[in-house]
């Protein structure tokens, strides 16, 4: 087992952080996913969840699991001796890589609105972002949703085994499922892009108000 200097099993201390922030995942991913339905299904699924993990102890909870998660990660590979990593586990380390590097302004563009101005994205705001800046956002959401299911997924068959369980996903099926969930996060884009849903003026929303007001621009 890993150890920290201070005797901590970092192995164990990732895996039970991990855990708890890919319930949170799960739920996010879910809400995203059905956003392929329209922005009612979204919004209402969203209203749902936003009572369990937005509920303080629930977040605070989140919150810390996700940042212990993160620091401990490079912390390993820090200290750690390397090693030759498999395709899989090369796939894990960059998504989790990627992760670490937008999760901090991801969590302060969706949340600070919300917790401070009680301003909430809703489907037309995360719509207005990729209308506005449709080169940065469709491949960002992209990507965040398929890293955030492979990292967690398979981050999930991993912390099962160190912490007793009996749980280890084949490399056939870890891709199956990534497969499936590159082709509902598109499906999901492609909705906030109006493909499949008249979405009418995705400016006329405060979230897209406060935005455009912080970078100085006004609505087209």
């Amino acid at each position: 087992m890993q150890e920290s200097p201070t005797g901590f099993d970092l192995k164990k201390l990732q895996a039970w952080s991990g855990i708890v922030f890919f319930v949170f995942v799960v739920l996010h991913l879910i809400n995203t996913w059905l956003g392929a339905l329209g922005p009612e299904v979204y919004n209402g699924v969203q209203q749902l969840l936003r009572v369990i993990y937005q509920f303080p102890p629930i977040e605070a909870l989140v919150l810390a699991a996700g940042l212990v998660h993160i620091i401990v990660g490079l912390v390993r590979i820090k200290i750690e001796p390397k090693r030759e990593l498999t395709l899989r586990a090369r796939m894990h380390r960059y998504a989790g890589l990627f992760l670490a590097l937008v999760i901090a302004g991801h969590v302060t563009a969706v949340r600070g609105p919300s917790m401070f101005l009680d301003i909430y994205p809703g489907f037309h705001g995360l719509a207005f972002s990729v209308d506005a800046v449709p080169m940065y956002f469709f491949p960002y959401y992209f990507l965040l949703a398929v890293a955030g299911f492979y990292h967690g997924l398979n981050g999930f068959s991993i912390a099962m085994s160190r912490v007793g369980g009996r749980f280890r996903i084949s490399n056939h099926r870890i891709a199956s499922f990534t497969a499936i969930a590159a082709v509902l996060s598109l499906a999901t884009l492609l909705a906030l892009a109006g493909t499949w849903h008249d979405l009418g003026n995705v400016y006329d929303n405060d979230f897209a108000r406060l935005a455009l007001e912080i970078i100085g621009e006004s609505a087209p």
